[in-house]
Parts: C-alpha cells; structure tokens; sequence
C-alpha cells in the first residue's frame, strides 16, 4: 500500500509539471521536448537510490527509497505523457514500452519477496539505464526529418510550430461540395482530385461519413490508415487531415498576410497557402528542398 501512496505523489508532481509546462510554453506540442527533458532528469536522480543500496551507508534507506519511487514514478509519467500521443517509428514506442516496464518492474519489486524479488529487481535495474540511453536517442533522432528539410539553424523548432493539432488541407466553395457529400458513401471523383493536387492521394476504398446536422463530415482511408474531416464554414467547405504530422504550415513563422501575396495565390486560384513547399521550392545547404509548380521560389528568409 505505501509503494502506491509514493507513486500517487509522483504521478500528482507530473501532472502539475506537465501543466505549468504547457501553460508556460502555450501547447502541448510545444512542450513536450521539455516535458521529456525533465523527466529524464527525474528518473537520473532517483537512479542515485542504486548507490545507497550498494555502495553508500549514508542517509536512512527507507528516506532514500521513499524519493525514489517519487522521483521514479515522477519522471515515468512524464516520459509516458511525452509518447504516448501518436508515436510514429519503432525508436518513440521503444521509450514508450521502456517505460511502462520500468513502472510495472518497479511496482513488482515492491510487491514481491524472496526469488521472484531479485529477479524482478535485476530487471528493473537493467530496463532504467536502458530507458535513459533510449530518451537521449529518440531526442536526438529527427524522425527521417533530414532527408526531407532539416531541422537546423532557424528552423530548430519544436514540431508543433509547423504541424498543427487542426491541420487545414485546402477550402471549396460549399455550394459545389455539399450536395455530394449528403449521400454517405464513397468519396466523390472531383473531391478526391482536390485531395491529389493538394499532395494526398484517397484510396479507392475511402468513405464519407455524416457527423452531425450536415455540417461536419469524416473521410475515414482505411488502406492508408488516415483519417480527415471536412467542416462547412460560411460559404466554403474546410478540408482537415487529422494526422497532425502528414501536413504542415510554414505561415506559423512566414507572413503570408501582405495585400501583394493575397493577390498574388488569389490570381492563380489559390485561397489556402499553408503547405509552401507544395509549390515552392526553398534551398538549405546548397540542397533544394520542395516541388517547382510555379515561376517562385520560396524564399526562408524572407
């Protein structure tokens, strides 16, 4: 019973530090680099309990062991809250995995005696180095970023700078749109073309779901496992993907809202300019980065 009253202590300090992170910062997506950094930082410490139970003499080790199921539990949380959302490649289920096991490891320990103690207890000992090395990995890794536009220099960012919670793909006149989205079913031809020009392409076997009074609809790709919704507002319908890191907008650090740059996608039939490099092309370290559909480059520093 008293392993579950520290943990609750750790699992109540996260949860205040993950919210003050995040109204600190302003989003989630923002400040989960930091949340992870601190409970890193968390589970180092309570790692030191391994130096009183070997080596050291110093300090009362129930006090010791007391910290480290906070400090533990603490951390853990942080670590689990930082991937749990949408992890995308094998190294963020890794810390993931690595993680519940150190809780679950833990928790054992403590519940346990004799043989089954000691080698739940080797367990444990192994897996939090382990989880460690995997933090400082996956933090280091850019998810394939590089071979699409590196994240250096001005554009060391955190991901939700570029990749919103409500991506917005691209509008349509609702007039145009709406009458085919009332019969549920396949997704319509011409709604799938605009789907292709804005750079994601609709299985055959996608479907149109109603949500609610026919103003919100949900375009459910099973082949492709991905999701959108579309949103009528005022005169136009609003195409959203859900996955937050499939689509981008570069207008979050660019300005994009000069009378000259309106006109300017406005003359070429464009009302949506989130997704820059769709058009553009941009040059970093002498590589060029984006598809040449227009007479522009896209210009960073601009």
């Amino acid at each position: 019973m008293r392993v579950f009253i520290q943990i609750s202590y750790g699992v109540i300090v996260a949860l205040i530090v993950s919210v003050g992170c995040i109204w600190h910062i302003g989003s989630f997506g923002e400040a989960r680099h930091t949340i992870s950094i601190i409970g890193a930082i968390a589970i180092f410490v309570a790692g030191l309990y391994l130096l009183r139970s070997r080596w050291i003499r110093w300090g009362s080790r129930q006090l010791w062991l007391k910290y480290h199921q906070r400090l533990a539990s603490m951390g853990l949380c942080l670590v689990l809250l930082h991937s749990a959302f949408q992890p995308l490649t094998w190294h963020s289920w890794l810390t993931f995995l690595l993680a519940l096991s150190n809780l679950g490891t833990g928790i054992a320990v403590s519940l346990t005696a004799k043989q089954t103690r000691q080698i739940l207890l080797r367990c444990h000992l192994f897996l939090a180095p382990v989880l460690l090395i995997s933090i400082v990995f996956h933090g280091q890794a850019k998810l394939e970023h590089d071979a699409f536009f590196p994240l250096t220099e001005v554009h060391a960012i955190p991901c939700a700078k570029c990749h919103p919670s409500d991506p917005l793909l691209f509008r349509l006149d609702s007039t145009s749109v709406q009458s085919e989205l009332f019969t549920v079913g396949t997704i319509p031809e011409d709604i799938g073309w605009w789907f292709e020009q804005h750079d994601t392409k609709l299985s055959q076997s996608a479907r149109v779901f109603t949500k609610g009074q026919d103003r919100r609809w949900k375009v459910k790709d099973v082949d492709n496992r991905r999701d959108y919704h579309i949103k009528r507002e005022d005169d136009k319908m609003a195409f959203y993907a859900d996955n937050v890191y499939r689509s981008y907008t570069c207008i979050t650090c660019h300005e994009h809202n000069t009378p000259e740059l309106q006109l300017a996608h406005e003359l070429h039939g464009v009302l949506d300019f989130h997704r820059c490099l769709v058009c553009h092309q941009t040059e970093i370290d002498g590589t060029r980065y984006g598809r040449q559909r227009v007479n522009w480059d896209y210009d960073p520093n601009w």
